[in-house]
This record gives structure tokens, sequence and C-alpha cells, in this order.
């Protein structure tokens, strides 16, 4: 379950970091606080969380800096963070004893990452945008689950 849980918030942290870099490539910053909105949502083949508050404290073309605090579907508490480069280089991500590692470019379609584990293999990838009026941020991806990939969607309204 734990497992779950880690996957859950590495996914949602992941997608919340494309999609402040898909705002960068609109004009449109995600600096603020944001709110998950779970009915708009959807996740293939896993558990929906309870919700998810994501806080973007940076939003430059080079770096990011988010916090992102949440509930699981079985009520579990979870906090994410992330604050590093844009460059397209596999960085360290989550806990360090993993040994998981992250990399964010921007392209055309907005934020896209990439997170790999230890050995190398793709566990998530996806790309976050941020809408033109500056008020939803949708991240989309796919993430690789016990059951095999699944796609999802988390869809955030701006609160602040």
């Amino acid at each position: 379950m734990g497992r779950r849980v880690f996957a859950l918030a590495m996914t949602t942290v992941c997608l919340t970091f494309l999609a402040i870099y898909a705002a960068a490539a609109t004009g449109k910053s995600a600096v603020g606080t944001w709110k998950l909105d779970v009915a708009k949502s959807s996740y293939e083949k896993m558990a929906a969380p309870k919700g998810e508050k994501l806080v973007v404290l940076t939003d430059k073309p080079d770096a990011i800096k988010w916090l992102l605090t949440g509930a699981s579907s079985d009520g579990k508490t979870y906090v994410s963070m992330y604050e590093g480069p844009v460059d397209g280089q596999a960085h360290p991500y989550g806990n360090s004893t993993v040994g998981n590692t992250i990399s964010y470019m921007r392209s055309p379609a907005g934020l896209e990452w990439t997170i790999k584990d230890k050995k190398g293999a793709v566990i998530e990838t996806g790309v976050g945008q941020v809408s033109a009026d500056g008020n939803t941020l949708t991240i989309k991806g796919t993430e690789a689950t016990p059951n095999g990939k699944a796609n999802f969607v988390s869809v955030f309204d701006r609160v602040q």
C-alpha cells in the first residue's frame, strides 16, 4: 500500500511540475495555490486521491519549485516537493534511498517529464498545461503500475 501512495504522490508531483512549465510556454504563470478537482480528473487502473493541494513557489523557464500535500484513497497523507532545474537532465527525485530520477524539459506541448527508477526503467511520463485564462492546470500522463501502464488526467483549479 505504501508503494501505491508513493507512486500516486510521485505522479501528481510530476504532473504538477509539468503543468508549471506548460504555464511558462503559454505565458501564464503557475505560481500560486492549486486544488485538485477529483470529479474532473481520471485515474485509469489507479485509485483516485481524496484530495491534493499544490503550491507553486517558483515558475521560471529554467527552474521550478513546488510543494504538494494530499491524501490517498485510503486516507493516508503524503507530502512531495521538488526544487530544481528544467534542463532535460536526470536529477535525484523523491526518497534518495529509492534511487529514482526525474527530468523536465519544455516543449510546444508544455512541460514534459520522465521519472525513472534506479535501474533506468521508466516509471512515469507526462505533460502539463495551464489554461488560457490561467485558472486551470491540467496534467496528463502514463504511469507503470503492477497491472500494466495506466493513463491519468489530474485537473487542478487555482485557489490563489
